[in-house]
């Protein structure tokens, strides 16, 4: 096709713009699964311009493996929304307590961490010491120390561990004591800090669901104080 104003505005040269507007609208999708969608819709737009008008051996060659790559990419996304189920645990964590929704996000998230029990007795916390994990509690129950003495307690539904991820190398100021046997999720502060680089969505949802954990650990330590006044 010879490069003219005709050409360009011709049958062919307007089947060879759709596909790359197509192309340009994909850019615009914050979900994933319609970015690969319109990805694909471009490529077979594209190989029908390459096939009929440009007669290009190598474009196709190219539009075609495009397809088939997104095709896997979709089938993987399916595969994590429907064939890997999440458990109540998993979904409490990902879903309520994180308002992660794509399921292949909440997957990657998990992966990411590791699920453990820890008996009574165990340290998820020391006073004075720099810690290594964000630690969410399922179940069971922290009891919360500062120079020996017992001043909170976090349960279910409560981080445990997070104020270095704000600040490096901050020093927790309590030790976290697990006092009920606890059903954990960890995940080390430096693998957050990689997913700030490598899928700062799940670093933003990591951050807000912390925001929203310390906002219901003062309003308890609040309404606590208030009790304690009211009875004293």
């Amino acid at each position: 096709m010879e490069l003219t104003i005709d050409s360009a505005f011709s049958t062919g040269g307007l089947v060879g713009h759709f596909s790359y507007l197509l192309l340009v609208v994909s850019m615009l999708m914050r979900k994933m699964i319609y970015l690969r969608l319109l990805v694909i819709a471009s490529s077979l737009v594209a190989i029908a311009y390459v096939l009929i008008w440009l007669k290009d051996p190598v474009g196709i060659f190219w539009e075609s493996l495009l397809v088939t790559v997104n095709i896997g990419q979709l089938a993987v996304i399916w595969y994590h929304s429907v064939v890997g189920q999440f458990t109540e645990e998993e979904r409490l964590l990902t879903e309520v307590q994180l308002g992660i929704a794509e399921p292949a996000l909440r997957r990657r998230l998990l992966s990411c961490g590791v699920w453990c029990d820890e008996p009574v007795g165990t340290e998820l916390t020391r006073e004075g010491t720099t810690p290594s994990h964000l630690v969410y509690l399922a179940a069971g129950q922290a009891q919360i120390f500062r120079d020996g003495h017992s001043v909170a307690k976090c349960g279910a539904g409560n981080f445990v561990g997070e104020m270095s991820l704000f600040q490096r190398d901050h020093q927790a100021n309590a030790s976290a004591v697990v006092s009920a046997p606890a059903r954990c999720w960890k995940i080390s502060h430096e693998r957050i800090r990689h997913l700030r680089d490598t899928h700062p969505e799940l670093a933003r949802a990591i951050d807000v669901g912390l925001a929203r954990d310390m906002r219901r650990k003062i309003e308890t330590g609040n309404a606590s104080r208030v009790t304690e006044t009211a009875g004293g």
